[in-house]
């Protein structure tokens, strides 16, 4: 399997990934992503953080050829990571998550009350429909929308530290750091380029199927 976004282990060593939370917080559950700890710190075994995040790429790829949307969410963002985030597949969701934003999301995307004000709340609003495929930053700060992702069947992806409480609970968890800046950008590009490399491929099959179809007209 070839992997179109190169990432590197070095990559993942500078970012800091491989540092997990203190020792005191450990959930067990997570025991088999660890490798041992230095200091107060557990350290992460980048080789499942590796592969998570190669299928998480061909999973936002092949989503993104068919239409579907993904939806990022970082809740109270320190680092403002959506300035940095430019697409019409992914939606950033950047505030204190209001419960029912996805299971009554036709209400609450006709509510005015919620959209007069925030930039982050109408740009749900151009989500039109709910995302294939919910991403977060850090499951124990955005449970309420890992639950209502859960409940509807919504596909979703996590940032996972030696502290997180609810790995049963994702579809896809990434093991990693959940506090480093250079973490969370590595992070955001990945999936900028897993985005910007389905799009390409999407262009790609409308151009190829415009030849085919040019081709038969030729014919007759």
């Amino acid at each position: 399997m070839r992997n179109p976004y190169k990432l590197t282990f070095k990559q993942l060593m500078l970012s800091n990934v491989y540092l997990g939370s203190r020792k005191e917080s450990f959930n067990l559950m997570i025991k088999s992503f660890v490798l041992g700890y230095r200091g107060n710190f557990l350290i992460l075994n980048l080789s499942y953080t590796y592969l998570q995040f190669r299928l998480l790429t061909y999973l936002i790829i092949n989503f993104v050829l068919v239409h579907k949307k993904l939806l990022i969410v970082k809740e109270l963002d320190p680092f403002n990571l959506k300035i940095s985030l430019k697409s019409k597949n992914i939606f950033f969701y950047d505030k204190k998550w209001i419960g029912g934003v996805l299971t009554n999301y036709k209400i609450v995307s006709q509510c005015d009350k919620f959209f007069r004000y925030s930039e982050t709340f109408l740009r749900l609003r151009e989500m039109r429909y709910l995302p294939a495929l919910i991403f977060l930053f850090d499951p124990n700060i955005s449970s309420w929308a890992l639950f209502e992702a859960s409940t509807l069947g919504i596909q979703t992806s996590a940032i996972v530290n030696t502290d997180c409480m609810y790995l049963q609970v994702l579809n896809y968890p990434i093991v990693g750091n959940t506090e480093s800046f250079e973490a969370m950008y590595l992070y955001l590009h990945i999936i900028k380029n897993a985005v910007k490399i389905g799009r390409s491929k999407e262009r790609l099959k409308i151009l190829n199927l415009k030849i085919k179809n040019q081709k038969s007209y030729n014919v007759l």
